[in-house]
């Protein structure tokens, strides 16, 4: 509503008000925590992706806190080592007499 008073304009103020919520990092801590003792393959990517998430939106913390999580999540996962670990056919494990080798 624009007034016009003794040639001035009036201008009406607005306050908008924004509520902060920190979603994508709790849900991150969430998945990665969970992550870590059941269903890591699934929850732990998903995690880290919204680690990433909350970490873009300026929820350093609990992004990192989730990533962290999920890293732990991954490393600790029986499938995931296993896949890991399968690409890695350069690593040889010696078996036998340690001669063989000398």
């Amino acid at each position: 509503m624009n007034d016009k008073k003794d040639g001035m304009i009036e201008k009406e103020t607005r306050i908008i008000i924004r509520e902060s919520t920190q979603t994508y990092g709790l849900l991150s801590i969430i998945f990665g925590f969970v992550g870590i003792f059941i269903l890591s393959p699934l929850l732990s990517p998903l995690a880290f992706i919204l680690g990433l998430i909350a970490s873009f939106k300026k929820e350093y913390v609990l992004g990192f806190i989730g990533i962290v999580f999920a890293v732990v999540g991954a490393a600790t996962s029986p499938i995931l080592m296993a896949f890991f670990l399968s690409s890695l056919d350069w690593v040889r494990v010696p078996t036998g007499n340690v001669g063989e080798y000398l």
